[in-house]
């Protein structure tokens, strides 16, 4: 520990002046899941750390992520088995990163949320880089070596991203289970007239898939007054070794919001197998399925899937004090979300809600989740 802290203040006195935010959280998550014998769970959850920011743009963070199992009804207690809960400590950043107006770059363990890729979230252990060239296009890169909390996706924080915790976890192969791949992702965002943006993609898991996509939108309006997002994207799955895991998917969406509240529709039409494959690594959907119930070191949800035709509204908040999610989809895929959050005294966030991923017959996928916790 006193050589880190030696080191720390070697550099901050090599780069000049700093600036450092502490992050951080505590808290309890429940669920119960009310199918076979009602299974729930609940744990302890906790994250610590910190961000040194400097003038010139370079930060180095270093923090981590651990749980605690202290009710478990219905799931399996083996370490191995794919539990729910897991107890669980886990060095989640540990980074390096630079940023200028012209280009920023990223090194190490560290939470890609912010960058909002479309088919990646949560902590990646690896490399990310992107490139601004003037004022009408941007470059980016993404290299995985392991990846972990991916079900941490955007949209739907209202979870608490407080339900699972994993460590940190080398990507599938689609040829050898016992064979880890690398993930290697690069696109572009072009900007036309302010209004709009035209983002072609590719992502590659090696031994596993390829996929190339195109996301064009239109934005009018101001966040703080009323505005309208429209969306179309289009992608292509297919297997580089393996099984066939040919897919397309066709995807309208579009959002209408004034100031912190926000409501609309969408549409998505999949062919052959689907993306849901793609699922498991990010995505920038509203749907909680895949985020509400997050097995052992996997984050996939059934949307997407093969040859779905599947309609959906969804209207919400995001407020200083208050968040709410309310999502409706039918069709191929039906899932009904309704879950809220109050933060009080600007530190103390509590939250929960109900979702329905497919109440038909016996096939009963409902869950209570609420949770509470601490920011700091």
């Amino acid at each position: 520990m006193k050589k880190l802290l030696s080191c720390l203040l070697f550099i901050s006195a090599l780069f000049g002046s700093a600036e450092v935010d502490v992050w951080g959280h505590a808290g309890i998550s429940w669920q119960t899941h009310f199918a076979e014998s009602n299974k729930s769970y609940a744990g302890l959850h906790t994250s610590v750390g910190f961000d040194t920011r400097w003038e010139n743009g370079i930060s180095f963070g270093i923090g981590g992520y651990a749980a605690y199992s202290i009710y478990n009804k219905g799931y399996p207690k083996d370490a191995k088995a794919n539990d729910a809960y897991k107890s669980y400590a886990i060095l989640s950043d540990l980074y390096f990163s630079y940023y200028h107006k012209a280009v920023q770059i990223a090194l190490g363990r560290y939470d890609t949320n912010a960058l909002k890729y479309e088919w990646f979230s949560g902590h990646n252990e690896g490399f990310s880089a992107a490139v601004n060239i003037a004022d009408f296009s941007r470059l980016w890169f993404l290299y995985s070596f392991e990846q972990t909390l991916q079900f941490e996706k955007n949209y739907r924080e209202i979870s608490g991203r407080m339900n699972a915790l994993w460590d940190y976890k080398r990507h599938a192969s689609n040829v050898d289970s016992k064979h880890d791949e690398h993930l290697v992702a690069f696109g572009a965002d072009f900007f036309f007239a302010k209004y709009f943006k035209i983002s072609p993609y590719a992502y590659f898991v090696t031994n596993n898939f390829g996929a190339g996509g195109l996301k064009a939108s239109a934005a009018f309006g101001d966040e703080k007054k009323f505005y309208s997002i429209s969306s179309f994207q289009y992608i292509f799955l297919d297997s580089l070794k393996g099984a066939d895991l040919l897919g397309h998917l066709l995807w309208l969406d579009q959002e209408f919001g004034y100031d912190w509240f926000y409501f609309g529709a969408g549409y998505y039409k999949t062919f052959n197998n689907g993306v849901a494959r793609l699922t498991q690594y990010g995505d920038s959907a509203r749907f909680y399925g895949s985020v509400i119930a997050p097995s052992n070191f996997s984050a996939g949800g059934e949307y997407f899937g093969a040859n779905q035709s599947v309609y959906y509204a969804f209207l919400g908040a995001r407020h200083k004090y208050f968040k709410v999610d309310v999502l409706y989809a039918g069709g191929d895929y039906s899932e009904l979300s309704v879950l809220a959050s109050g933060t009080i005294f600007e530190h103390l966030e509590i939250g929960g809600g109900w979702v329905d991923l497919k109440n038909n017959g016996a096939d009963k996928r409902n869950f209570v989740v609420a949770f509470i916790k601490a920011i700091w």
